[in-house]
């Protein structure tokens, strides 16, 4: 059944002390969307990735200076990746709109529970926090020492279009899908625990290409996603684990800023 429409609603954070809470979505009512819904929208996004990395590297290919790359090369070159891949994100994001739409006529970005809080800086600290923590935990991990992703860093302006990247279109698209998204929808399936699993499990599964298939990265995705996924039940904000996301990520790419004095020498990441 159709929500009660609702004033617009504003995905940007308001200035000033955190606004209340809207009432909550009761757990049995059904939700605007189901699994076969998100999995619709996953297999868009490999479709529209996909095509526009395929147009990207047609372009890359025919300047001179690229023409001799092969399809590997050019698959290590930030630019004529991540710039199809936040394309690609972007029309998922239109798709996640329509799928809403469809169902329901609340706004998108309370549909899918976006609710800013006032102390952002508490919940960035959180995510820094965190990361400082995963760092400390994987020393004792067997951590490869050289990653498929590492092969990005090798000039600054690709270290630049990384981070930008990873601190605000990622973390945006990853916890619009996998905890505004996937977790509610399996959650009416299987309950708390076993959909915060699973959908870790997925999280964690979707990096694996770039984490040279290693069981300890994968391990460390996966206890990253728990505790985004329990951010976002405890809390029933997915823009809290948003927050917790970017500032987990912008601790990684802060630390390799400071090594590299400031993305200018990334010959020390090797």
């Amino acid at each position: 059944m159709p929500l009660t429409p609702e004033p617009p609603f504003n995905p940007l954070p308001e200035p000033g002390a955190e606004p209340p809470l809207p009432v909550q979505q009761s757990r049995s009512e059904a939700l605007p969307w189901g699994v076969l819904d998100v999995i619709l929208i996953a297999i868009f996004s490999l479709i529209a990735t996909g095509l526009l990395t395929i147009i990207s590297f047609a372009v890359v290919h025919a300047v001179p200076k690229w023409k001799h790359y092969t399809v590997g090369q050019l698959a290590a070159e930030p630019l004529a990746v991540v710039i199809p891949q936040a394309l690609g994100y972007l029309l998922t994001l239109f798709f996640m709109m329509l799928v809403v739409r469809r169902s329901t006529d609340a706004p998108f970005w309370e549909a899918v529970r976006w609710r800013w809080p006032g102390n952002m800086y508490l919940y960035v600290a959180g995510g820094i926090v965190l990361s400082l923590a995963i760092q400390i935990g994987s020393s004792f991990l067997p951590i490869p020492k050289s990653l498929p992703i590492d092969e990005f860093f090798k000039t600054t302006h690709a270290a630049w279009v990384l981070a930008i990247f990873g601190v605000l279109f990622a973390p945006l698209f990853e916890e619009l899908f996998f905890r505004g998204f996937l977790y509610p929808a399996l959650y009416e399936r299987i309950g708390f625990v076993a959909a915060a699993i699973l959908n870790s499990l997925i999280f964690a599964f979707t990096h694996e290409g770039q984490l040279a298939h290693a069981w300890a990265p994968l391990l460390v995705l996966f206890v990253v996603g728990m505790t985004l996924t329990y951010v976002r039940e405890r809390t029933g904000s997915v823009a809290k684990s948003f927050l917790v996301h970017a500032g987990y990520n912008a601790f990684l790419f802060g630390m390799i800023f400071v090594a590299t004095n400031g993305f200018r020498h990334m010959e020390k990441l090797k």
